[in-house]
């Protein structure tokens, strides 16, 4: 029976337990510093983007005009009817919605000791057509979470509890307890909370409502519009017919919109779209950016400590071997394997802790820290080229080793 042969690289690492679970924790720290700046990066764009994941359609049209969600950029609903009998559309919806409308944490208590009032959103849609990905909006008749007769009624709403929550009491939003069953006054008028949804907040307001079309008129537009309170539409959404292309559908419909100044947009291209504006017209890549080229080179530096100091305290076994014939290339394949390694062993404890923040700084912000294969493939990355970078620096003393110099 052959014997096993173990790589030289990980005796030199492991000789010393103690020693290497403190190199490994090096790696670690480095790598939680890159997760978590990686992950707020994340977290802020992903957040607004929550509301167009739960779009349940193919297509968008929304104003060319609108840079973001929270900048209201409205067209005519009659804009809608172009595209309503076009091949292979098989229906069209409306979407209202209003941002900084101010919501009455509670009407009971008296004015001057109520809080200030938090900027909400607002979503108007058509209870029946399941327009928005939640249990509570399934309009199928046995949907046991479905709340949608109870939205047809004028005044009603689904309140969404994943925004952000009181400081003092986790357990309850920042507008109070609007558990179903409550009532409270959005832009002066009453409403009734009959059920809730799981969404969250973004930059634009800390959480949401959702209601029907005829209670976000009634409420939100009647008072202030005069006409036809339904005629302004923030997103169109298209549904298609299941056996059309919807590269070519979606063409066809940018023909009928001869006029140019709506955009139809497939869900990922909104997301994209809304993901972009944020990364380039807010410090949020700059900033996040620079915290991880910060952190990498962090990383960087404690690595190449780790493996610089673990070459001096070998200088003597490295020489050794230069004298008895082995070459450079060797030493410094010893020395690359070394830094190989640290990048493993560092890295699974390093997922485990970023893990543990992401949890807790979840909790604490409400943000989606959402920490994806992609996303742990991209920092095993970063922390390979990371450990390498720091090997190849390293290699330069077993290079220069001259034998005659140690004995």
């Amino acid at each position: 029976m052959r014997p096993i042969r173990v790589p030289l690289a990980w005796l030199n690492l492991t000789h010393d337990w103690r020693r290497f679970v403190m190199f490994s924790l090096g790696i670690a720290l480095a790598v939680a510093l890159i997760f978590v700046e990686y992950g707020f990066r994340n977290a802020l764009l992903d957040s607004n983007v929550l509301l167009i994941q739960k779009l349940n359609a193919d297509l968008a049209v929304i104003s060319g005009q609108r840079a973001a969600l929270p900048f209201r950029e409205s067209f005519a609903r009659h804009r809608l009817t172009q595209i309503a009998g076009l091949p292979g559309v098989r229906s069209v919806h409306p979407l209202y919605m209003e941002y900084y409308l101010s919501l009455v944490r509670n009407p009971a208590e008296p004015p001057e000791q109520r809080p200030p009032n938090r900027p909400i959103r607002v979503i108007g849609v058509d209870p029946d057509a399941g327009l928005l990905k939640f249990p509570e909006l399934d309009p199928a008749p046995d949907a046991p979470r479905s709340r949608v007769k109870e939205l047809q009624d004028l005044g009603r709403a689904l309140f969404d509890r994943s925004g952000k929550t009181n400081i003092e009491n986790r357990a309850e939003s920042v507008y109070g307890a609007l558990v179903p069953g409550v009532e409270t006054d959005l832009a002066g008028q009453r409403i009734r909370i009959v059920g809730e949804v799981d969404l969250g907040s973004d930059f634009g307001a800390d959480s949401t409502l959702i209601m029907s079309e005829e209670s976000f008129a009634d409420l939100l537009r009647r008072p202030y519009s005069p006409g036809d309170s339904r005629t302004e539409v923030e997103i169109g959404l298209v549904r298609l017919d299941a056996a059309v292309d919807r590269g070519v559908v979606q063409q066809n419909i940018r023909n009928a919109l001869s006029e140019g100044d709506l955009d139809v947009l497939t869900i990922d291209e909104f997301m994209e779209k809304e993901r972009r504006f944020w990364l380039d017209n807010t410090p949020i890549g700059f900033v996040f950016g620079l915290g991880m080229a910060l952190s990498f080179v962090i990383g960087m530096v404690i690595c190449y400590q780790i493996l610089s100091s673990d070459v001096a305290d070998h200088i003597a076994e490295y020489a050794t071997l230069k004298a008895i014939g082995y070459p450079n290339r060797y030493l410094s394949q010893v020395v690359f394997q070394q830094a190989l390694f640290m990048a493993a062993t560092g890295f699974l404890p390093g997922v485990g802790i970023s893990w543990c923040i992401y949890r807790y700084l979840g909790y604490l912000t409400a943000l989606p820290m959402w920490m994806t294969p992609g996303r742990i493939a991209f920092v095993l990355g970063l922390t390979v080229l990371m450990c390498a970078g720091s090997g190849l620096l390293a290699l330069r003393k077993a290079q220069q080793l001259d034998p005659a110099e140690v004995f």
